[in-house]
């Protein structure tokens, strides 16, 4: 979908402190060939705070910063990959009250580590179909025993915690919205289902690695999932590069997924077709996987550290298990506004 009007009005995160690799070797947490092959250096934890609650810090740490104002927005998209601290509970009704308030309209989306970008695709749907207005996006998980083992949960893939947010607005931003691609191949599903259906959350540390193992196992192997994965994210990435006037070449940044550097290697020889610096791996391998959140963390570090300045381009790359991914292109307008005062509900 190609985009005219629509604007990244604001970026803000909550990110606590990190945890070395090498210590959660020491302490046996860690596989020391997983940490040598994969290069992860360090991974945020937080110690307290509930997915929900960093998405709160990182939405108001993104309106701040936005010259949105609260009683602009219209709508609130949470996203989230992992418990948000409550059973049978809509976290994305308590990231709206404690942001922008009572009456807006939230909706938690659940597309596991696509569902941010997945949620910006669908805000800018919803702007214009409304006729103009501002959007929060928030993300927030935080990675803990007993249900996920940050370290060994899934191969290839340290978890950190962390809030993200973005502020999407008709009304001017320091990026613009050129476009965003969704692509699904739900026939991908199964490869984190694993072989039956359960009557309730099984106790003990999820275990991913062995779901995908089952998968391969029998269906087809490895190559025959990747292959279909490859499909849909070079589909994604095309055209959103085709719908906003891209080359490959004009890009002065493109942000990732968070992944260890086996699967990295993969994803941009065979997938994004770009080299390690122009990407956020610099990023991503001290902050560990942000679950939904590594798009809007890494997009906030190329424009706050000057990687990215006004003219340049940047693709933005999700994806997730079921499978969706979507892609977008943004033109970099400025840096970041300065902070201005906000009025936060009680």
């Amino acid at each position: 979908m190609q985009w005219d009007d629509i604007y990244l009005a604001g970026l803000g995160v909550y990110l606590p402190d990190p945890v070395a690799a090498a210590d959660a070797v020491a302490r046996g947490e860690y596989d020391a060939d997983e940490a040598e092959a994969n290069g992860i250096t360090s991974v945020l934890v937080e110690p307290e705070r509930s997915g929900p609650e960093m998405a709160v810090a990182a939405g108001r740490d993104a309106l701040t910063h936005s010259g949105v104002q609260v009683g602009d927005v219209r709508v609130v998209f949470h996203s989230s990959l992992w418990y948000q601290g409550v059973d049978m509970w809509p976290a994305a009704s308590y990231v709206a009250r404690y942001t922008v308030g009572d009456r807006v309209v939230a909706f938690d989306l659940q597309q596991q580590c696509n569902a941010a970008l997945g949620a910006l695709d669908l805000a800018a749907s919803r702007l214009v179909f409304e006729g103009g207005g501002a959007a929060l996006l928030t993300t927030g998980d935080r990675f803990c025993l007993p249900g996920v083992d940050r370290w060994r949960t899934e191969r290839g893939l340290p978890y950190g915690d962390g809030g993200t947010a973005a502020v999407l607005s008709t009304e001017g931003g320091f990026a613009r919205l050129l476009s965003t691609a969704t692509v699904s191949d739900n026939g991908l599903e199964q490869v984190l289902r694993g072989p039956r259906f359960h009557d309730a959350a099984q106790p003990g540390p999820l275990d991913i690695s062995t779901r995908i193992a089952h998968h391969f196992e029998h269906h087809g192997g490895m190559r025959a999932s990747t292959v279909r994965l490859a499909d849909a994210v070079r589909a994604s990435i095309g055209e959103a590069l085709a719908e906003a006037k891209t080359e490959t070449a004009d890009l002065a940044g493109v942000v990732i997924p968070a992944a260890g550097r086996a699967k990295l290697d993969w994803q941009l020889s065979q997938l994004v077709g770009v080299e390690e610096h122009q990407t956020t791996w610099p990023f991503a391998r001290t902050h560990g996987h942000l679950g939904a959140g590594d798009q809007f963390a890494g997009l906030r570090h190329l424009v706050v550290s000057g990687v990215v300045g006004p003219g340049d381009r940047v693709l933005i790359v999700g994806g997730g298990a079921g499978l969706t991914c979507t892609c977008a292109v943004v033109e970099i307008l400025s840096g970041l506004p300065a902070a201005t005062e906000q009025v936060w509900p009680a």
